[in-house]
């Protein structure tokens, strides 16, 4: 194969890459689908030409030369479409050009006209006029229309780049005219594609000297390739089935036209990314819109399921919120205890500080023994520093980029704000509730209260003179009159809201004024545990109701210490953190079953024989009307952790 061949192969890979990519990718644009034309008309000179020179075959020499005869018209084209307006004579001569060339195909039919000098003479004569008007068109309607700058340097490439191919490329019909001249025409369609890579494929233009010192470059560039390839010949003892030019040629292609293909791909492939990174972020975001529609966690859920099960890389998507204490029982199921998740997401977060996702599995897994199979990653959702849900997700065939699952972050973070807004519409209707109840329980008590006050004093009266038999039974209605009368008594307090308004108390008064009368009123049972309390050296103030914080730490205090019969240890404790100051009563006692824990903070739910049931209930509702909220965590046969929390020097 000599150099020639191996030129036209190049230059027809180049002119086909080039035909291809316009095609596809610039089908809108007129001016680069006249240019990809034209590639593909220099692809069906030189590819037959490479067959002929390979082949040593006539009729691939006559194909290529039926299509070099359609160039000039296409050349004319798109130096038409380059430029903002056109001559008048600009349709007709493309039109008689395609005839003209349609003509000179033809006459190859006849090998005795093929054959003589006169043909290539005649095609000279039609070839050279139609390359010099093409240049005509970009001078007068090109320079000649006050462009700007960079469309100037354009036209500059296309004057000097396509000069000099249409100069040199039709030279090779000189040697049918009689004339000696070597057959460079593929390295002149090679020169011309430089100038295109180099400016118009990479969508910006250089000046001239810079033009210049990248082809000093390339030309340092292609003959180190060069001598790569020679020393790698010497080494192995082997010949390449191309010869020098071969590697000059090919090092050309690779250093020219394969990055700006790199760039055009890489630049096509991030569009596609963009493209679809866009899709997803409509998608999800039409459903984060309906969050503050959304009147219970249940609607939340469903909304949130929905929206990642449109997801490309998502198969499947759960979401667990985490319950409020005394306001509801949150939703979904965690594979593992909230704390243990905790604990395991702080790992992975020191280890991978830039990770928001928390893989189940492989390397990056945070506590592997901690998951079960069925999900892949989790997304833990934080506001104001308390988790308040997790996001469990199960990806579709492989795990997706980080980038992807950074698309769906600002919609999982708008979910805790979704969550604390379903919480506020919960809390108003709540207070509605017990304003009505409020009056329903004080009719109600009144006429409960009188008959049974009439039943105790008539069964008091008799008792007087009744015997001891009777005296017994009578002592039970008595009994039984005072339960009754305390449970309606516990039922207004919790129903009727107070009416003293808070003030700014340090919280340890009311919490050490609720162990003093722990120990008074309970001090038998409470000499049985190990107290232990930590208030801190710092006082941490807050604006709530001293009374009742007092009457909420009793009750919580009371109940572990009930929880502890044989003993234990029993641990109050007064923090502030994330603008929050928290109380918590600790037990090491029997602890709550998930049933129990569930419907804790209802009215008259209760686990003691003889108990009514309101206590927790009276206590999340003084906790609420102070501005705060009260939790509960529980190992059963381990103990319980009741939490109290209130806004740290800030109102209700």
């Amino acid at each position: 194969m000599d150099y020639y061949s191996q030129g036209s192969l190049v230059a027809a890979i180049v002119a086909l890459a080039i035909a291809g990519y316009l095609r596809v990718w610039a089908k809108n644009d007129r001016e680069a689908c006249a240019f990809a034309d034209l590639s593909f008309l220099i692809f069906l000179w030189c590819f037959p030409e490479y067959l002929w020179k390979t082949l040593d075959s006539a009729f691939w020499h006559k194909v290529s030369l039926a299509g070099v005869m359609f160039i000039p018209p296409f050349v004319l084209r798109y130096a038409g479409t380059a430029v903002p307006t056109r001559p008048r004579w600009y349709s007709t001569l493309f039109i008689a050009g395609v005839w003209t060339g349609a003509v000179f195909a033809l006459a190859m039919l006849d090998d005795r006209l093929f054959e003589s000098r006169w043909y290539n003479v005649a095609a000279l004569f039609y070839i050279y006029p139609y390359l010099g008007l093409s240049l005509y068109i970009v001078v007068r309607h090109g320079f000649g229309a006050n462009p700007s700058s960079i469309e100037r340097k354009k036209y500059q490439f296309l004057l000097v780049g396509g000069g000099i191919a249409s100069l040199v490329a039709p030279m090779n019909f000189l040697p049918g005219t009689g004339v000696a001249f070597p057959p460079i025409a593929a390295f002149a369609v090679l020169l011309f594609f430089y100038f295109m890579a180099t400016g118009i494929l990479h969508l910006h233009f250089f000046e001239f000297p810079d033009i210049v010192g990248r082809a000093i470059i390339l030309v340092i560039q292609v003959f180190a390739f060069a001598v790569v390839f020679g020393v790698l010949e010497l080494v192995s003892g082997r010949t390449f089935w191309f010869p020098l030019a071969g590697i000059f040629l090919i090092s050309f292609f690779l250093l020219t036209f394969y990055p700006v293909m790199m760039r055009k791909l890489g630049s096509i492939s991030s569009e596609l990314l963009v493209r679809e990174s866009r899709k997803i972020q409509a998608w999800v975001g039409e459903f984060a819109k309906r969050f503050p529609e959304c009147s219970s966690l249940g609607e939340i859920v469903r909304t949130v399921e929905e929206a990642l099960g449109g997801v490309p890389f998502v198969a499947r998507a759960s979401l667990w919120i985490a319950p409020e204490g005394g306001v509801d029982d949150g939703i979904g199921v965690l594979p593992v205890r909230p704390d243990e998740y905790l604990r395991a997401f702080s790992r992975f977060s020191r280890r991978f500080s830039m990770l928001r996702f928390l893989e189940h599995g492989g390397s990056r897994a945070g506590d592997v023994a901690l998951w079960e199979d069925s999900w892949d990653a989790s997304f833990p959702i934080f506001l104001r520093g308390e988790l308040v849900g997790v996001a469990l997700f199960l990806w579709k065939e492989k795990r997706p980029s980080f980038r992807e699952m950074e698309l769906l972050i600002p919609f999982l973070e708008g979910i805790g704000l979704a969550v604390e807004n379903v919480r506020q519409k919960q809390g108003i209707r709540r207070k509605e509730h017990f304003a009505t109840v409020g009056e329903l329980a004080a009719g109600l008590a009144h006429e409960v209260r009188t008959p049974v006050g009439v039943i105790k004093g008539a069964a008091q009266y008799l008792s007087r003179e009744a015997v001891p038999k009777d005296r017994e039974f009578l002592s039970i209605i008595v009994e039984e009159a005072d339960r009754l009368n305390s449970v309606v008594t516990e039922f207004l307090e919790y129903a009727r809201p107070e009416d003293r308004p808070p003030r700014q108390i340090s919280l340890r008064e009311p919490v050490e004024r609720a162990l003093e009368r722990l120990l008074r009123e309970k001090g038998e049972e409470a000499r049985k545990v190990r107290l232990q309390s930590h208030f801190g050296e710092r006082e941490v103030l807050v604006n709530a109701d001293p009374p009742g914080i007092e009457r909420v730490v009793f009750n919580l205090l009371t109940n572990a210490v009930e929880a502890m019969p044989d003993g234990g240890d029993l641990f109050v404790q007064i923090q502030d953190g994330d603008g929050q100051a928290k109380v918590s009563v600790e037990d090491t006692g029997s602890g709550i079953t998930e049933a129990d824990r569930r419907n804790l903070f209802r009215p008259f739910f209760t686990t003691r024989e003889g108990g009514v049931g309101m206590g927790l209930a009276i206590c999340r509702r003084i906790v609420e009307e102070n501005g705060g909220t009260i939790t509960v965590e529980s190992v059963p046969g381990k103990g319980s952790r009741f939490t109290v929390k209130f806004p740290r020097g800030g109102g209700r």
